[in-house]
């Protein structure tokens, strides 16, 4: 039971004594002593609840707190929070707003919900109310500031950041320091505004480890002060420590809104898409209409191109919060993207209204644009946040960053140097000036189109071989789009992948060896000490600058299923037999993208098959495109984008159909191209207890038996010859109880049953799996001839499958048969654009061969991923010796060899 709350009056009586009534007094004030402990910890109880998550529990201790006058206004409050923390603004006001006689503490939180609602004057007057009853009120103090700043009245909102900073110092170490945790809070926050304006960035330091902690150290379960340290550092690409942040919340209040959020937004930079949904989703569950959650569903929406449902929901965030720049500045730039000229000046317009330097406007604006590629417009309004308010670090970092995406080196690194004053502890711009100095030390080298930077200790020779190499891809670009980029091509090779990743995105974890950032392409060398193994350099940059051309063609504004699909098919290679299988699984499973929904394989893919199937099928989208209307049917689409049209209406034009039309004959072209393709036409593999309960159903299940069989082969010996028997009994054909057998009779010694039971089956039921073990049982055995003809038997049922001709490889190369290794070498090479030994093998053969010809192809493969290989060298100066070609002879014999 909880003690009466009643409060107790004692008027002293004549006809008791002084030492009796003094008694009574005495047990009076212990009593109003004893009460006022109990009001205060069934508040901490309260708060607890609500920190923790807590809602109905902490409700019902805050409505039972309501009914005594000396915790009401204190219940107010925390009622009221409950109702923000379950998305009801307006119950929360409401709340507050029916409380008489409130308290400075009531008036502060009633400004605070009027500021985020947007009620400004309502807000600005609560504050002075509650000023009126305490004119150090932090609560109201601070409300009083962010109208101010938000305002854009900058010198009286600094004074009063600078007011809140100079009362804390003043107090700090005095019997009245701060103590609680939301004025702790509070001073965090206005101190953060001040040292941003100011770029100081030791201030940022004290608030990170000495405010915000001494704050949890009051008390461990005041999660915000976590949540703005999370926010801090992920603003500053602090991925780790920010994520380390968002979790300690998360501990507390498994549904806190802020560490959600923050979480999705840190996947978002790693474009993680799916994960970064779910954070939302799951703040949306627990707290509806969240702003900040809505803000990151639109992001998602946006990386998917789906610009409606990004519009739909920014504008249910603006219902929540109607004057917040960050919504109306996104809106702005979708206005913008879909030539809504009215919709964009009525947003500038409303911006205006209440900020008189709305500079976060247009920083969202721009940085919205510039991720869209819309460089120029993203480049004026970012301009225009600097001038509205200079002092700012984030749109001078947005704009350095925009500068280098555009090859401005110079102008980022003033830009960089800027911000990072203004900002010190920003991840990512300390990261992208460590790169520019390290491109100083590098060598430049210009051609005709291009500007390379480079290693020259690491690299001449690779730069020097690709300089020559990409003004040729150049011309084969210029000539297949009838378009060059205006400007020249600013190409990096580095040295490490640190560097690569830096430069291309800002922090050192990007999964890549190449990319284009709109005007600059970007590569870690393949000579690099970081590499694992060789990779085909040729093959990256003749993809990456298949975008530049696409890009720049397009105004920017090419889908990306249609510059992947034309960057896949010019590399100049043949699909994969994975992706072929996994194309015929996908038609027959009903499961192919469309053009509705191909960019989420590449912005959200499921599983890292899902985003290869998007480059598959953007691959054979441009080859339908091509087949059936022309080559130039791909550069009228990239024209008819540049005009601002849509996948629909370039489709229309260039087709003269529509895009159903042109989906239903796409689908009969991959199943007409898949068409020989051999996948297994076996159930998925099932568990040894599925399997067990399959037999005992139907005993002659001769599929179930032999799938069991195989199963068991390594766990029990005995019960698996027993089971591929009975399914042999049951269908003499089944490939998996013969493999099991051979398998069975290999291990016991027998290699002569081994075979005998493998060319028995193959005679019955030619399998490949079983035909290729045979094949492979015949060049053991040194019979080579039956091992080529198995093999190619094997090939005829499965020709995508390079195992094939790996094993025939072998075979030639025993029986030394040059003109069938050299057949073989040349379609594995075809297969597998990255294996440098294979092209070695290769060149060695047709030199030896003399066939000079087929030699240099083979040199130039060489050189596309070893520019060291000698022999591949040597042929190709003797070839340019030949042609006459003396300067491009020149240079090369002194890369390649400056001895020589």
């Amino acid at each position: 039971m909880k003690p009466s709350r009643t409060a107790y009056s004692y008027m002293p009586s004549k006809t008791i004594s002084p030492k009796v009534f003094l008694g009574v007094l005495l047990v009076s004030f212990l009593m109003q002593i004893n009460e006022g402990i109990c009001f205060a910890k069934d508040l901490v109880q309260a708060r607890k609840l609500l920190l923790t998550g807590k809602l109905e529990e902490a409700k019902d201790e805050y409505q039972e707190l309501l009914k005594d006058p000396k915790s009401a206004h204190a219940a107010t409050i925390g009622l009221s929070k409950i109702s923000e923390a379950q998305g009801d603004l307006n119950a929360s006001l409401k709340i507050i707003s029916d409380l008489k006689n409130p308290s400075a503490d009531v008036l502060g939180r009633k400004a605070e919900i009027q500021f985020l609602m947007g009620l400004w004057n309502d807000a600005e007057a609560s504050a002075a109310n509650a000023l009126l009853q305490s004119p150090d009120h932090l609560q109201s103090r601070w409300v009083k500031a962010q109208i101010l700043w938000a305002g854009g009245d900058i010198p009286k909102a600094l004074t009063e950041f600078q007011w809140f900073v100079k009362s804390y110092s003043d107090k700090l170490e005095t019997p009245n320091a701060y103590k609680k945790p939301e004025d702790l809070l509070i001073i965090a926050q206005a101190s953060l505004e001040n040292a941003r304006w100011y770029a100081l960035g030791d201030e940022l330091e004290t608030i990170l480890n000495d405010l915000l902690k001494d704050t949890l150290k009051i008390d461990p379960d005041f999660w915000p002060a976590e949540a703005l340290a999370g926010k801090i550092l992920l603003e500053k690409h602090n991925r780790p420590e920010a994520l380390a942040a968002f979790s300690k919340v998360l501990a507390i209040n498994p549904e806190a809104p802020e560490a959600l959020v923050g979480k999705g937004e840190a996947a978002i930079q790693k474009m993680e898409y799916q994960e970064a949904e779910s954070f939302a989703q799951r703040a949306l569950k627990s707290h509806p209409n969240n702003p900040d959650a809505l803000i990151l569903l639109s992001e998602i929406s946006l990386a998917e191109s789906n610009s409606t449902k990004a519009r739909e929901q920014l504008a249910l965030a603006r219902k929540a919060r109607p004057r917040d720049e960050k919504i109306l500045g996104r809106l702005a730039a979708l206005a913008w993207l879909d030539g809504k000229t009215a919709e964009l000046q009525n947003l500038e317009k409303e911006a205006l209204s209440f900020d008189k330097k709305p500079a976060l406007f247009y920083l969202e604006m721009g940085e919205l644009l510039s991720s869209r590629r819309r460089f120029p417009e993203a480049e004026l309004r970012l301009k225009q946040a600097i001038e509205l308010r200079p002092n700012l670090p984030e749109p001078l970092i947005s704009l350095a960053m925009l500068s280098l995406q555009m090859g401005r080196e110079a102008e980022a690194r003033t830009l960089l140097e800027k911000g990072l004053k203004a900002d010190p502890f920003h991840v990512q711009t300390a990261n992208s000036l460590k790169v520019l100095r390290h491109l100083d030390k590098y060598e430049t080298l210009k051609t005709e189109h291009f500007i390379f930077k480079f290693d020259a200790l690491q690299d001449k020779a690779l730069v020097t071989y690709m300089a020559f190499f990409m003004e040729e891809i150049f011309a084969q670009l210029n000539a297949r789009f009838r378009f060059s980029p205006k400007e020249p091509i600013l190409v990096e090779v580095f040295s490490n992948h640190e560097m690569f990743s830096g430069r291309t995105v800002g922090v050192p974890d990007l999964h890549t060896i190449g990319a284009c950032t709109g005007k600059v392409i970007t590569m870690v060398s393949p000579q690099s000490k970081t590499m694992n193994k060789p990779f085909n350099w040729a093959r990256v940059m003749r993809h990456e600058l298949t975008h530049i051309f696409n890009l720049e063609q397009s105004q920017f504004m090419v889908p990306h299923w249609l510059t992947e699909g034309l960057a896949v098919s010019l590399e100049g290679y043949p699909r994969s037999d994975s992706w072929n299988k996994e194309l015929k699984q996908r038609i027959q499973s009903n499961n192919l993208y469309n053009l509705s929904n191909i960019n989420l394989g590449f912005q959200r893919p499921r599983s890292p098959i899902d985003w290869q199937m998007a480059y598959c099928q953007s691959l054979l989208y441009v080859e339908y495109l091509q087949k059936t209307h022309g080559d130039e049917a791909s550069r009228n689409m990239l024209e008819s984008f540049a005009k601002g049209n849509g996948t629909d209406l370039a489709l229309e034009q260039v087709t003269k159909s529509n895009t159903a039309n042109f989906e239903k004959g796409y689908l009969a072209y991959i199943k007409e191209i898949t068409a020989k393709t051999l996948i297994s036409d076996k159930p998925k593999l099932r568990s040894v207890e599925e399997l067990r309960k399959a037999i005992e159903a139907d005993a002659t299940d001769a599929e179930a038996q032999g799938e069991l069989a195989l199963l068991l082969i390594n766990r029990d010996r005995a019960e698996s010859r027993k089971l591929a028997e009975a399914a042999l009994s049951n269908k003499p054909s089944q490939p998996r109880a013969s493999l099991v057998l051979a398998k069975l009779a290999k291990l016991a010694g027998d290699t002569k049953k081994e075979q005998t039971l493998l060319e028995d089956s193959a005679k019955i039921n030619p399998d490949p799996d079983i035909l290729f073990l045979l094949g492979r049982i015949f060049y053991d055995a040194g019979e080579f001839p039956k091992a080529t003809e198995t093999l190619q038997s094997g090939m005829a049922l499965d020709p995508d499958n390079p195992r094939w001709l790996e094993q025939l490889a072998r075979v030639f190369a025993q029986t030394d048969n040059k003109p069938m290794q050299i057949e073989v070498l040349q379609k594995l090479s075809r297969l597998d654009p990255d294996d440098l030994e294979k092209r070695k093998r290769l060149l060695k053969l047709l030199l030896q061969n003399n066939q000079k010809t087929e030699a240099l192809i083979a040199a130039k493969e060489v050189l596309e991923i070893d520019v060291s290989f000698k022999e591949a060298q040597d042929l190709l100066l003797e070839h340019l010796q030949a042609l006459g070609k003396n300067d491009e002879l020149l240079k090369l014999k002194q890369a390649f060899n400056p001895s020589r």
